[in-house]
């Protein structure tokens, strides 16, 4: 309890103070402070008025704390009043903790008639609670020398306006632009804007922490930059080719260039195999000096070239000249003859270097039919292009193959790794190796909003709400 008496000496000796004669008022009999977080305070005002007759003095105020002493009478209680007059009493809120605090109240006077008056003070302390979301930002790749913008959120989940105070980096290229302090209302959030600033390519791990004012526990924000390792999937895709540079893409500002990438005649390596332009008709692939643009007519052999002489009697336009062996053995005109290995002499379309098409005939000589058509099981996996193989120089794709984490398409289903720890089978942004911790749910991923009650740990931390 505390008590506030006032009492009046002279000269040694104590003097009663002389009784009032009317009657006084206090008012309301019921103040509430309201919620106040823990640490700061408030002011409520209760008032006392003289009715009539004379002049009353208030002698004591009394508080009685039934939960704690978190309020306390401000100021000098003890005026006089004359009749007619009235005045207010402060009483200042500063809960210590969070907790309901009630406070009997006792003024004390010298009227006659009404000496006490009582009546209850009460509020509430509450502590500040947070959420701060995502949990894990990652910014992506970003090239040296550009900067990447995201944000996170405050999210007020506690019954006090809460102050962001201050905002923490482990690495100085974060930074927020962001002007402090900022308030954030019960039930309100606050967006965050981030910026990421890179030097240069190499992988950046770190976080941010704030500080919120009243002091609320708030998690640390993992930030992430270039972190092919830990992030990778389609924030990595820049060029969205299908492939980042996670997964070996030589340029991702290009999307015609990824590993097995068709090549062309542009001085660029588009299939990512460390050759450029190789297999294309600008490029001397068999190293005789022509290319197929300069004239070669077959870049797979280096024995015939625009600048080689024809050497008759072989059946083989050696010169590229479009006759072999000038025509004089050759019974079907098609440039060879049966010395030069023409299977069938009396066809045009069969001969040495025929394009194989799907006739049941053995169009290039080689003694086998239709190979390397869409008609033929070329890697002797049961299937052929026409039943559905999209590699056919590869036994292990096809339909119906186990699907691996190759970045290939090994079921030939049109898609990419799905159902392995590097696809984001649901769609919600983070694969297994991302840290999802179901990937056939899109309502649960690092950095989801936390569900009371469904059962999934939504945000993928560990725990269930």
């Amino acid at each position: 309890m505390t008590i506030f008496l006032l009492a009046v000496t002279a000269c040694g000796q104590d003097y009663a103070v002389s009784e009032g004669t009317g009657a006084v008022v206090v008012s309301p009999g019921l103040v509430d402070a309201g919620a106040v977080a823990v640490g700061d305070e408030t002011s409520v005002l209760v008032s006392v008025a003289h009715a009539s007759g004379g002049t009353v003095k208030i002698l004591a105020v009394e508080t009685l704390g039934l939960s704690g002493d978190a309020f306390v009478v401000q100021g000098d209680p003890f005026v006089s009043l004359a009749s007619g007059d009235r005045t207010d009493l402060s009483f200042r809120f500063s809960p210590d903790h969070a907790d309901y605090f009630l406070t009997q109240v006792t003024i004390v006077t010298n009227a006659q008639r009404e000496p006490e008056h009582t009546l209850t003070l009460r509020g509430q302390g509450v502590q500040g609670t947070a959420e701060l979301l995502p949990s894990i930002l990652d910014f992506g790749a970003v090239p040296a020398g550009r900067e990447a913008e995201s944000s996170v959120e405050l999210v007020n989940t506690g019954a006090a306006a809460l102050s962001l105070d201050a905002l923490s980096f482990g690495d100085s290229r974060f930074t927020s632009g962001l002007s402090l302090p900022g308030e954030v209302g019960v039930g309100e959030s606050l967006t965050i804007p981030l910026v990421y600033a890179a030097a240069d390519a190499e992988e950046v791990s770190s976080t941010l922490q704030l500080t919120v004012s009243p002091a609320a526990s708030l998690p640390v924000v993992t930030l992430r930059a270039n972190a092919c390792s830990q992030g990778g999937g389609s924030l990595y895709d820049v060029d969205a080719d299908g492939y980042s540079a996670c997964d070996i893409d030589c340029d991702d500002r290009l999307d015609t260039v990824y590993p097995g990438a068709p090549e062309a005649c542009d001085g660029i390596d588009q299939d990512c195999d460390g050759a450029i332009d190789e297999g294309t008709s600008c490029v001397d692939d068999d190293g005789d000096g022509a290319s197929e643009d300069e004239g070669d007519c077959n870049d797979n052999d280096p024995a015939r070239s625009p600048l080689l002489a024809e050497e008759y009697g072989n059946g083989i336009d050696d010169d590229c000249d479009g006759v072999a062996d000038d025509g004089a053995m050759d019974g079907d005109g098609d440039g060879y003859d049966s010395t030069a290995g023409d299977c069938d002499d009396a066809d045009a379309t069969s001969f040495p270097g025929a394009a194989e098409v799907a006739d049941g005939a053995d169009n290039d000589c080689d003694g086998a039919t239709d190979e390397g058509t869409t008609a033929l099981d070329d890697d002797g996996d049961g299937l052929s292009e026409d039943a559905g193989d999209c590699d056919d120089g590869s036994a292990d794709r096809g339909p119906g193959a186990a699907e691996l984490a190759n970045g290939v398409d090994d079921d030939c289903d049109g898609a990419v790794d799905e159902g392995t720890a590097y696809a984001d089978d649901d769609g919600d942004g983070a694969s297994e190796r991302g840290g999802d911790c179901d990937d056939a749910d899109a309502g649960a991923y690092p950095g989801g909003v936390e569900i009371a009650g469904d059962g999934i740990d939504n945000d993928c931390d560990g725990v269930t709400e």
